[in-house]
């Protein structure tokens, strides 16, 4: 029994440092986190910026421009080119309680 026990301890630990992606805390986030930066940036256009970051980058992206409106986000790199966060730096709130204008723009609608 002990044995049992300390396998499933051992097999527990090995398999929750296996685990580096964070929970999404928004819906950018859960449609882009652990995406490559490579395909965001095919289908939206190049950064504006880009800052290297321990190894990896941060870049500034901003689009979707329609009637007056646009999108700004942060997009942090990794050293794989894979993205581990991205936030809006300016987005539009839309009144009726739906998906904001980045988030229609990024298709995390």
């Amino acid at each position: 029994m002990k044995f049992r026990l300390a396998i499933l301890a051992i097999s527990a630990a090995l398999l929750s440092a296996c685990t580096t992606a964070s929970v999404p805390t928004n819906p950018l986030q859960a449609r882009w986190n652990g995406k490559e930066a490579g395909v965001f940036f095919a289908a939206y256009g190049p950064p504006v910026s880009d800052t290297a970051s321990g190894g990896g980058a941060i870049y500034i992206w901003r689009g979707g421009f329609t009637r007056g409106q646009s999108c700004s986000v942060e997009l942090k790199v990794d050293k794989d080119y894979r993205i581990t966060s991205i936030r809006a730096l300016s987005d539009r709130v839309d009144p009726k309680g739906g998906p904001s204008h980045c988030e229609k723009v990024l298709d995390a609608a």
